[in-house]
């Protein structure tokens, strides 16, 4: 038979134990409460470009923009974030409707007049989406002409609002 140790009375195994279960839970714990994410694995996806492009007040810390030059700049920096919310929206939508086409499918399970068809949607919501870069892009270059030359520099420093990754976007990064 086997041997039943006393229940209120503590072993040298029963704190092994206790740490043996409580160790890797300490270990991950630091990097959940700290909100880190992990870095993309093949076959997950990535998170979509956010629907605005800096605070106001981030942008008037970051290149030192004076009273004068904030009021100046806060209609195009409004227009420009109107534009990243559009198409934000007009993202998920998208993501919608080509996840109501797949029905659950992968594209590999779809007929060939199929994938065609979703192909070309796919194109056509690339080309709408790179509209609103566009116009983001004119926005952004009206904020930057409205800063001083130092100014400028610091401005160009700065991340540019993308409503597509670069990836998305069907050239190689960086264009």
């Amino acid at each position: 038979m086997f041997l039943q140790p006393d229940p209120g009375k503590e072993t040298p195994m029963r704190p092994i134990a206790r740490w043996s279960l409580a160790v890797p839970l300490f270990a991950l714990a630091p990097a959940t409460a700290a909100g880190q994410q992990e870095p993309p694995v093949a076959g997950r996806r990535f998170q979509p470009p956010p629907d605005h492009w800096m605070t106001i007040d981030s942008l008037a810390q970051a290149v030192g923009l004076t009273v004068a030059q904030r009021d100046r700049v806060t209609e195009p920096y409004t227009a420009l974030n109107g534009v990243m919310r559009e198409a934000a929206a007009r993202r998920r939508a998208l993501r919608e409707e080509m996840q109501a086409a797949l029905a659950g499918r992968s594209p590999q399970e779809l007929s060939e007049a199929e994938r065609g068809a979703l192909r070309a949607r796919f194109d056509s919501s690339r080309a709408e989406l790179e509209g609103y870069q566009a116009e983001a892009d004119l926005w952004h270059g009206t904020i930057r002409n409205l800063l001083m030359p130092e100014q400028q520099s610091r401005f160009d420093a700065l991340p540019k609002p993308e409503v597509l990754p670069p990836l998305r976007r069907g050239g190689p990064p960086g264009q």
